[in-house]
C-alpha cells in the first residue's frame, strides 16, 4: 500500500507485484511495481517500479486486501509482455482450472487490449487460441500424473468429468469409464485438512452409490515425490476391477461357484 501511495493518485499495483497479491504461484512478494495512466502528473516513485500506460480503464482495477491493483485478467495480459512464453502458458492454466470464468475474462479483453497494441498480445492470443471458452485445462499436478501414466505405459484416463446419479456429485478429476474407476489427485492446498478429507470421504461415499466401482485418491507427494507410485496404484485398481468383472460374468459353461 504504501508504495502504491508513495507513486500518487491513480496509481495501482501491477505486474509482479499484482501477481504476488493475487497469490500466483511463483511470484512471492518481492519486487514493487505499479502502473498508472500515462500523461498523468505526479512524481515518480521511490519505493516502486512505474509503468506508464496509455490504457488503463476503471473495469480493469480493483482492490486487493484494500490495495488498487489490476484485475486478474489484466495482470495476466501484463505479465505476458515480460514473462517467458513457457512459463506464461503453464501460468494461465493454472489460473483457468482453478477459476474458470477467468478464462472468460481473458477472451473478452483480448480484442480489447488488441487495440491499443500492447507487449504480450500475440502470446496471450496464441495460448486463449488453444484455451477456448469452456475448456478445462489442466493443472501442473494433473499434468504431472497424465506424464508418469504414459511413462509408466498406462492407458490414459479422461480428465475433468462431472459425474453424478440422481443428482450431480462434482467434477472429478480422471475416470476410466469402461471399468468404473475414478482418480483423484489431491493437491496439498485443497485436500490436507481434517475438513477437507471429510468431504472428499463423503463425496467417495456418493460416488460409489451413483455406480462407480471404485474410487482411488492419490496425493501431490506422491506424485512430485514419489513417481513410481500413482501408476501402479492406477494398474492395481485397474485388475482388480478387471478381475471383479470376470468372476461376476464367468464365460458361458464355466461354473463360477
Amino acid at each position: 500500500m504504501v508504495a502504491v501511495l508513495d507513486a500518487g493518485p491513480g496509481c495501482v499495483a501491477s505486474y509482479r507485484a499484482a501477481a504476488a497479491l493475487w497469490r500466483l504461484p511463483g511470484f512471492p512478494l518481492g519486487p514493487l511495481e505499479v502502473s498508472r495512466p500515462r500523461g498523468w502528473s505526479g512524481r515518480r516513485p521511490a519505493r516502486a517500479r512505474l509503468h506508464e500506460t496509455r490504457y488503463l480503464p476503471a473495469t480493469h482495477v480493483t482492490e486487493v486486501n484494500g490495495i488498487p491493483v489490476t484485475t486478474l485478467p489484466r495482470t495476466l495480459f501484463d505479465l505476458a509482455g515480460v514473462q517467458k512464453p513457457t512459463r506464461m502458458e503453464r501460468l494461465v492454466n493454472t489460473v483457468a482450472a482453478r477459476s474458470p470464468a477467468v478464462l472468460s475474462g481473458l477472451h473478452e479483453m483480448l480484442d480489447e487490449l488488441a487495440e491499443h497494441g500492447r507487449n504480450g498480445i500475440v502470446l496471450m492470443r496464441e495460448i486463449l487460441e488453444r484455451l477456448p471458452v469452456g475448456c478445462i485445462p489442466p493443472t501442473g499436478l494433473e499434468e504431472r500424473f497424465s506424464a508418469l501414466l504414459e511413462e509408466a505405459g498406462e492407458p490414459p484416463l479422461d480428465r475433468q468429468i462431472d459425474l453424478g446419479g440422481h443428482s450431480w456429485i462434482g467434477r472429478v478429476d480422471f475416470v476410466d469409464r469402461a471399468l468404473g474407476l475414478v482418480v483423484e489427485v489431491d493437491s496439498a492446498t485443497y485436500h490436507s485438512s481434517p475438513l477437507d478429507r471429510e468431504a472428499d470421504a463423503r463425496r467417495d461415499v456418493e460416488l460409489l452409490a451413483a455406480g462407480w466401482k471404485r474410487v482411488e485418491r492419490i496425493a501431490e507427494e506422491q506424485i512430485w515425490y514419489r513417481p513410481w507410485e500413482p501408476p501402479a496404484i492406477v494398474r492395481r485398481a485397474r485388475a482388480a476391477l478387471r478381475e471383479a468383472f470376470v468372476s461376476r460374468n464367468p464365460p458361458s459353461g464355466v461354473d463360477s461357484c
